[in-house]
């Protein structure tokens, strides 16, 4: 009879010792869980807390941002820099010249930028560029954006430096326009877009 109590009294030890791994197993998964959405909630404001910018089609390192507004800052002077960086400056290849402007810079303008490209190719502009063997390069001087007002009006004051064999020209290069925010798409990362887009100067400067 002591023998079959105890047959009982070992299954219900086994059964405690089986209920407190069970536990024990669900209290550990519970803390991974924890650790992990807290490490994925960290992640998640350090990467809310980067900006992206491009450069030449590629992004740059992830730069930490202290606030809203100095992201906002970067992203739109980046932008800004690279659309005419990609539609200003000018290698002698018409193929290179086309992928730069339609496949990228017009992704970064409104209507305004697609009537200045049309107008230049119909001047047969980027032709004579290739042509001539020209080289055009932007050289930015200062930007001003006004964030106070939306969307965002901006100048943006630089020159071209445009190589002919072994003599160089300048020009002006004053523009001005707005930004706006835009959905991120693959052609637009910085999710900005520059709407009534115009050349303000672009006469030339003195020969070097």
């Amino acid at each position: 009879m002591k023998g079959k109590y105890q047959v009982f009294n070992d299954i219900a030890q086994n059964r405690r010792h089986n209920n407190r791994l069970v536990y024990s197993c669900l209290l550990l998964v519970a803390l991974v869980f924890a650790m992990a959405t807290y490490y994925v909630m960290k992640a998640d404001e350090r990467a809310k807390n980067n900006a992206y910018v491009l450069h030449g089609g590629q992004r740059l390192p992830m730069a930490p941002i202290r606030d809203v507004k100095e992201n906002l800052e970067i992203l739109c002077e980046g932008h800004l820099y690279n659309f005419h960086e990609l539609f200003f400056s000018l290698e002698p290849n018409l193929k290179l010249i086309k992928r730069n402007i339609e496949g990228k810079a017009l992704h970064m303008v409104d209507w305004s930028g697609n009537r200045l490209y049309a107008r230049l190719v119909e001047k047969k502009y980027f032709h004579d560029v290739a042509m001539r063997d020209y080289r055009y390069f932007v050289e930015l001087d200062s930007m001003h954006i006004d964030y106070a007002t939306y969307p965002f009006p901006f100048t943006f004051y630089g020159k071209q430096a445009i190589e002919k064999g072994k003599s160089t020209t300048y020009r002006n290069l004053i523009t001005k326009g707005q930004l706006k925010k835009a959905g991120v798409t693959p052609s637009n990362l910085n999710g900005i877009k520059i709407i009534d887009f115009q050349v303000v100067d672009n006469s030339d400067l003195e020969r070097m």
